[in-house]
C-alpha cells in the first residue's frame, strides 16, 4: 500500500508539471492574437517556462503542506563548503560538456532534436535566459526531481535506484526518445550530486552553475572547429567523473563516520 502511495504522489508531481507546461505554452502560441507580441514571445521562448514554473510552483507549495512534506525532506539542509564547491565545479563541467559535445558537426546532424532543445534552453534575451531557464527553471526542475520525486522515491529505494529513476522519469517527460535519454543523462548528473551532497542545495548549485556556464559558452563556441569541440567534451567529461566521484567518496566517508558515532554510542 505505501509503495502505490509512493507511487501515485510521484505521478501526480509529473502530471500537474506535464499538464501546466502544455496548457502555458498552449495559450501562448496559439491564444495570443497581437502580431508583435506574437513575434516577442517566439524570440524569447523561454516566457514559457517563466509563466509556467511560477504556477507550478505555487501549486506544489500547498500540496507539499497537505502532504506534510518539510523543506528539510526536500534536501533544504545546511551543506558543507566542500561539497557546495565540488557540486558547482560538476555544474561547470557539465555546462561545457553539453556546450561542446551538441555543437560537435555530427551530433547537430544526426539530432537535430537535441541542439534545438539546447538553443532553448539557453535562448532569448539576457532578462527571460536568467528568470526562465537560469534561475526559475533550475529551481524547479531540482525542487520537484531531485526533491519532491527524490524524497518519494527514497522512502522505497536504494540511493542507486533512486539516482536512476528520477532520471528516468525526468527524460519520460519530453516524450521524446531522442531527447529523454538525452535529458536524462544530465538528470543522473543532478541526482548523483544530490546524493552526494546530501542536500538540494548541491544539486542546485550544480544546476545554476551549468545553465550559466552553457549560456556564456554557446556565445564564444561558435565558430570553434570540431576538434577543438570535441577534445573540450572529452576533457569536461572526465572533469563530471572526477568531481562525481570526490563528492560521492566523501560522502561514504561521512556515512561511514556517522554510523561509527552511533555504534559507539549504541554501546
Amino acid at each position: 500500500m505505501k509503495g502505490l502511495r509512493i507511487a501515485g504522489n510521484t505521478v501526480l508531481y509529473l502530471v500537474i508539471y506535464a499538464a501546466i507546461v502544455k496548457l502555458v505554452n498552449q495559450a501562448l502560441y496559439n491564444w495570443v492574437s497581437d502580431p508583435g507580441l506574437k513575434d516577442w514571445i517566439a524570440d524569447n521562448s523561454g516566457i514559457v517556462m517563466i509563466v509556467s514554473n511560477i504556477i507550478v510552483l505555487a501549486l506544489y507549495l500547498p500540496l507539499l503542506c497537505w502532504q506534510k512534506i518539510s523543506l528539510k525532506d526536500l534536501g533544504f539542509v545546511p551543506v558543507r563548503g566542500g561539497s557546495l564547491l565540488l557540486s558547482a565545479g560538476t555544474g561547470v563541467w557539465l555546462g561545457l560538456f553539453i556546450a561542446a559535445f551538441t555543437r560537435l558537426p555530427w551530433i547537430k546532424a544526426t539530432f537535430p532534436a537535441i541542439s534545438d532543445l539546447v538553443a532553448f534552453v539557453a535562448g532569448g534575451s539576457l532578462i527571460i535566459f536568467v528568470l526562465g531557464s537560469l534561475l526559475l527553471g533550475s529551481l524547479l526542475e531540482e525542487w520537484l526531481f531531485r526533491g519532491m520525486v527524490f524524497h518519494m522515491l527514497r522512502k522505497r529505494l536504494s540511493v542507486l535506484w533512486t539516482v536512476l529513476l528520477q532520471a528516468v522519469l525526468f527524460g519520460a517527460v519530453f516524450m521524446n526518445v531522442t531527447l529523454g535519454v538525452f535529458a536524462a543523462l544530465g538528470a543522473i548528473v543532478y541526482g548523483a550530486v544530490r546524493a552526494g551532497s546530501h542536500c538540494l542545495w548541491g544539486s542546485l548549485a550544480a544546476h545554476v552553475c551549468s545553465t550559466g556556464t552553457l549560456y556564456i559558452m554557446l556565445q564564444w563556441a561558435g565558430d570553434w572547429q570540431s576538434g577543438t569541440l570535441g577534445l573540450l567534451a572529452l576533457i569536461s567529461g572526465l572533469g563530471i567523473a572526477a568531481h562525481v566521484l570526490l563528492l560521492l567518496r566523501g560522502s561514504g566517508g561521512r556515512a561511514e563516520k556517522e554510523q561509527t558515532v552511533s555504534d559507539s554510542i549504541t554501546i
